[in-house]
C-alpha cells in the first residue's frame, strides 16, 4: 500500500474515476498538501471535526452523516 501511495499515481487515478467522489479527512489533517488539487478537480471534501487520520474512530456519527449526505445528493442524479 505504501508503494502504491508513493509511486502508483493514486491521486490521479482517484480524480479520474468516472463517478462522484468524496474525500474525508480529520480536521487535524486539514493541511494535507493535495486537498486543493482534489477540490480543483471536483472532489467533494469532507473535513470531520475532532478527528485526525481515522475519522471513523474519532467521530463516527459525523463521518456517517457526511457519507449519507453525499450519497443522497448524488442518488438524485442517478434517477435522471
Amino acid at each position: 500500500m505504501v508503494a502504491l501511495s508513493d509511486d502508483g499515481d493514486l491521486l490521479e487515478r482517484f480524480i479520474a474515476l468516472p463517478a462522484p467522489k468524496l474525500f474525508m479527512y480529520g480536521d487535524q489533517n486539514n493541511a494535507l498538501s493535495y486537498l486543493q488539487q482534489l477540490d480543483r478537480n471536483g472532489v467533494e471534501l469532507a473535513e470531520i471535526p475532532h478527528s485526525a487520520h481515522f475519522p471513523m474512530y474519532s467521530n463516527p456519527p459525523e463521518m456517517w452523516r457526511r457519507i449519507t449526505r453525499f450519497i443522497k445528493a448524488h442518488a438524485k442524479g442517478a434517477d435522471a
